[in-house]
């Protein structure tokens, strides 16, 4: 069997498990009645996520809801982790959630969630609203791993089809800007997100396979791309205010300050004509990777899972694969998980796999990618001042 052909049963493979896991998370268009509705409620599991306002970053709220009337309510933001005990009501297919005069998560109060399918109810409040959806184990943990190949797979694809990256980063982005508004989402980051991202794939696109390559300043912006990057998510950190997001912030920009080599990035003379970076370290690489992890599990926390997946899917084809490719494949994974995100975005938020969380834990990752990113930069700028130091003694 050639590659070609490996690679379209993958694909369709791919686009079969994505289609089980569609039809799973939405088979149902109409309302139940109200003793069907009641099934779903009782002993399940419901979990949901919502832009949160600025200094919040995303809020995911976690209902498990009990065979009686109470539902243990968990609600996780930027510097907030806490879960209590509520009570719930079911009446006229509305499900109203009350929680204790000595509680600190007063969300529900006051609002209506209402079944629009099966499997996914809207909160609604003062003109304010988002979906919840009934969480199942094996289906998310299968989410995950479907996200994690799957970006792989696109890295490949990238890789190996020249086209393809035209499709994907220069006309989709534009093609599909109508259903993407039509979602709702509002947070500014993922929209800056998504298309610095996609930016930044169309840029290499440009540097593989045209002589834009050999410019100076196309470089500079591939290298540039990396740091605007992370850049946003520095801001975001600071903005919250919180320690462990101050620590993170400082590891970002301890990332930002040590990359180096930005000149040297060239596109190879391969059939697949990657884009190399040959000053990229394996340790930034670990570092960098350390710090985004701890920045989405701080800020996004419903997304921290999905996006573990998405900086492995990354980081392993540049490791193992073909060295030098690490940022190559951090864009088109990358901004693929942003589209695929924007596209479905109810596969991101009902498929959630929560990560252990709580304000203890938050303050040993801030430090944790502090000091794995201080380590790096005592690192890089004790071999420049040693390489400085040798050739001063030489000459």
């Amino acid at each position: 069997m050639n590659m070609k052909l490996r690679v379209r049963n993958i694909i369709s493979t791919m686009f079969a498990m994505l289609l089980m896991l569609c039809s799973a998370a939405t088979y149902a268009d109409t309302p139940l009645d109200s003793s069907q509705n009641l099934e779903q409620i009782q002993g399940q599991i419901w979990q949901g996520t919502r832009d949160g306002k600025p200094g919040e970053g995303s809020l995911f709220y976690r209902l498990e809801f009990g065979t009686d009337d109470t539902v243990e309510v968990t609600k996780q933001s930027g510097g907030f982790n806490h879960s209590e005990i509520q009570h719930w009501a079911l009446a006229d297919n509305e499900l109203t959630i009350t929680s204790q005069p000595s509680s600190l998560i007063k969300d529900f109060d006051g609002a209506k969630m209402s079944f629009v399918e099966a499997e996914t109810m809207r909160f609604s409040l003062d003109g304010d609203g988002f979906n919840v959806h009934k969480w199942y184990q094996n289906r998310a943990f299968g989410h995950v791993l479907l996200v994690l190949i799957g970006l792989m797979i696109l890295n490949e694809i990238c890789r190996r089809f020249k086209y393809s990256n035209y499709l994907l980063w220069f006309i989709l982005p534009i093609v599909l800007i109508p259903l993407w508004s039509s979602y709702g989402v509002t947070y500014w980051f993922k929209w800056v997100k998504l298309y610095s991202v996609v930016g930044a794939a169309a840029l290499f696109t440009l540097i593989r396979f045209t002589k834009v390559g050999d410019m100076k300043w196309a470089k500079f912006g591939a290298a540039a791309f990396l740091a605007i990057n992370i850049s946003e998510a520095v801001m975001q950190d600071f903005s919250m205010g919180n320690l462990a997001n101050v620590l993170n912030a400082i590891g970002g920009v301890l990332s930002i300050i040590t990359l180096a080599g930005w000149a040297q990035i060239f596109a190879d003379k391969s059939k697949q004509q990657d884009m190399i970076w040959p000053a990229m370290t394996t340790f930034w690489i670990i570092a960098y990777d350390v710090w985004n992890i701890v920045f989405v599990y701080l800020n996004f926390p419903g997304s921290a899972t999905a996006q573990m997946m998405v900086l492995i899917a990354a980081t392993l084809p540049a490791l193992f694969i073909k060295k030098g490719t690490w940022l190559q494949a951090r864009a088109f994974t990358l901004a693929g998980s942003f589209m695929y995100y924007f596209s479905c975005p109810f596969m991101y938020e009902g498929n959630v796999v929560p990560l252990p969380r709580n304000d203890e834990l938050m303050l040993a990752a801030g430090a944790a990618s502090f000091v794995i990113n201080s380590a790096y930069a005592y690192v890089f700028f004790t071999g420049k001042w040693k390489r400085r130091q040798a050739l001063t003694t030489a000459s």
